[in-house]
């Protein structure tokens, strides 16, 4: 454990502070309470809970001297408030509250993953009121899944207000209505699970049967979802750890595996004259329809985004085909559109340092290298899977909360580099101990001082 002063905070390997075990506890309360309030705007549980602790994260990250800020907060901060603006700029004053209620869920969701989870220990309890969440779930996603009834959202309906039951139409496949519990669609519950996978393998490394009983739940919940996109992550994220196991004695290992990917990718476009995405729409999804219109709206986006490249059209419908909805399955594809290239640019950025600052972090032990590998592998997977769904509500608070929740591998209390004065001291020591032990070696017995070290000078018994 590394010392540090009262100001610090916890160190890296201390347990997690109570203060810290309520508000990522609160968090998943109020992530399972589906519905809303109408105040005027539109006041959720979870945007009650981030108003409610935006002072006190401020403070935090204020106090906390080991809470630097960093250059993936800065980019991060400009790619938030870039879509914020951009509503500003498209619609003026009548999306002022939109825009204010966009950078507040998106900032502080961001904001409570870096300031609460601070070392291996939070980061491991963070998962266990995960755990706990997906519990919790289980007996109404059971319900959803098999009466075809929203239990849980009939049950906050009685206090908030809830959109009406949906038990036809793509809300069912199978026979079964997808599970959404508290989330505004199946999808996104379906993410949500998937994202602790990878996560259950490498933080409960050393209980072997409980490891697998865990991830086993975890997937199980994923998959009622019904959703392909989590059940690609899940099969993607069971490639990688195998891929880590098997090949963990090279130290070049992900490159090599990026570089076979990029090989695979372009091998695939020659052989079968489509890119991998493109198979994937149309041959491995649940459904190829809703494959096809993904196509679609990418082929229409990207001439949307050349139209209105810096800000977007922001909540305006864009130029699609007549016989397609206005949605968009893509949030980059979203952001770029809505908000403008430089959104995405800022956005992509700040995950890319994100991810490099986290790559090369110098850790305390193999517990949190380990943790390094799950927690890397999740957010991959996840960022490979909004390329293909749009995330939106508490999924994608979870998700930018999930992204802050890394920032401890790099930005956290470690042995930073020593003052001039540190240093001096240090070598006055070092050379103090290295006299000492050569006096004890050379046997002073005649009654004679030990050679002793003062300012880098060696001084000799004193003469009579």
């Amino acid at each position: 454990m590394v010392a540090t002063d009262a100001n610090a905070g916890p160190a890296i390997g201390a347990e997690t502070s109570r203060y810290a075990k309520w508000a990522i506890a609160l968090f998943f309360v109020t992530l399972c309470i589906p519905g809303s309030l109408n105040i005027g705007i539109r006041m959720t549980p979870y945007r009650f809970y981030l108003i409610a602790m935006a002072v006190p994260m401020i403070l935090r990250f204020r106090e906390d001297r080991t809470l630097r800020i960093t250059a993936v907060d800065v980019v991060f901060f400009l790619a938030i408030f870039w879509r914020s603006l951009s509503l500003l700029v498209n619609h003026q004053t009548s999306e002022i509250l939109n825009a204010g209620s966009s950078f507040l869920e998106i900032f502080f969701g961001y904001m409570l993953g870096r300031v609460f989870i601070r070392g291996a220990a939070d980061y491991r309890y963070f998962f266990k009121c995960f755990l706990i969440t997906l519990v919790f779930f289980l007996p109404f996603a059971l319900g959803e899944l098999i009466f075809r009834q929203r239990f849980l959202r009939n049950l906050a309906g009685l206090v908030l207000t809830n959109e009406p039951i949906d038990a036809s139409g793509s809300s069912v496949r199978y026979g079964f209505l997808r599970v959404r519990v508290s989330f505004d669609h199946a999808i996104l519950f379906g993410n949500f699970c998937a994202i602790g996978f990878v996560n259950m393998f490498y933080l409960f490394r050393d209980e072997f049967f409980v490891k697998y009983l865990r991830m086993a739940f975890v997937g199980a919940m994923a998959v009622l979802s019904l959703s392909s996109s989590a059940v690609l992550i899940l099969f993607l994220q069971s490639g990688l750890i195998f891929y880590e196991r098997v090949m963990r004695f090279l130290p070049y290992r992900w490159v090599l595996m990026a570089l076979g990917a990029v090989t695979v990718w372009f091998s695939f476009l020659l052989v079968f004259s489509m890119s991998i995405p493109e198979y994937i729409a149309t041959e491995l999804v649940y459904s190829s329809a809703s494959g096809t219109a993904r196509i679609d709206q990418l082929r229409f986006g990207l001439l949307e985004i050349y139209r209105n490249p810096i800000f977007g059209i922001g909540l305006r419908p864009y130029a699609h085909a007549f016989w397609r909805s206005d949605s968009v399955d893509s949030f980059y594809l979203w952001l770029a559109m809505k908000s403008g290239v430089p959104a995405l640019i800022f956005f992509v950025v700040a995950l890319v340092l994100h991810f490099l600052n986290i790559s090369f972090a110098r850790l305390a032990n193999k517990d949190e290298e380990s943790i390094r590998i799950g927690y890397q592998i999740g957010l991959l997977c996840q960022l490979l899977a909004i390329g293909v769904v749009f995330i939106w509500g508490i999924a994608n608070v979870f998700v930018m909360m999930y992204i802050g929740a890394g920032a401890w591998f790099y930005n956290s209390i470690r042995p930073g580099p020593l003052t001039f004065q540190q240093q001096l001291t240090q070598r006055r020591a070092a050379g103090l101990a290295a006299a000492q032990a050569g006096a004890r070696r050379q046997g002073f017995t005649d009654g004679r001082r030990p050679v002793e070290w003062r300012g880098g000078r060696e001084r000799g018994p004193e003469r009579r």
